[in-house]
């Protein structure tokens, strides 16, 4: 599946004000008052592999949840160099080509997902699809209020990730709104 990201980087203030955007033209945030009612407080483990890309946790959150997590465990940003080994806090390095460019190499990051539309590219037969997402980095812990209904996705701060190895370990914590 390929993906094409309609904001790479979506602060939460401009998530909510494009929510209500799409609410009002009858997007996906439309008709929430029909939405089930909130889902109960979870607690999840999840390995996140230093070679795995983005991660789907299966935790689908509501706009407004809460979300802590807690990361151990150690990856190797490039096997056979034992000085690229980090944790969740990643290395004290900044790269050019980095999923969130402003913190460090290896840290363990976050996205919430929302699609937005589903479609088959005519040339080539994929399914594309279209969504909205924002970044944030979590780091050893950390915390974040979903700014949209989406689905959590974890990764590493690296976009070259098939050289790499180890995993972190992350609780997630889901507190609905």
């Amino acid at each position: 599946m390929a993906a094409r990201s309609i904001a790479r980087f979506l602060p939460a203030a401009a998530a909510g004000l494009l929510a209500a955007a799409l609410a009002a033209a009858g997007g996906p945030a439309a008709g929430a008052q029909d939405a089930p009612p909130a889902a109960p407080p979870l607690e999840r483990t999840v390995s996140v592999a230093g070679d795995g890309g983005w991660q789907d946790t299966a935790v689908d959150l509501g706009a407004g949840d809460e979300v802590r997590f807690s990361a151990t465990g150690e990856i190797l940003l490039q096997k056979g160099n034992p000085g690229a080994v980090c944790g969740p806090a990643g290395l004290d390095l900044l790269t050019l080509d980095q999923p969130i460019p402003d913190a460090n190499l290896g840290a363990l990051i976050g996205k919430i997902v929302q699609v937005v539309a589903r479609r088959v590219d005519e040339d080539s037969g994929i399914e594309v699809r279209d969504e909205i997402f924002v970044l944030f980095v979590i780091g050893p812990e950390g915390t974040v209020t979903a700014p949209f209904k989406g689905r959590l996705y974890l990764g590493v701060n690296e976009n070259v990730v098939r050289d790499n190895g180890g995993a972190y370990s992350v609780t997630v914590r889901r507190r609905p709104a």
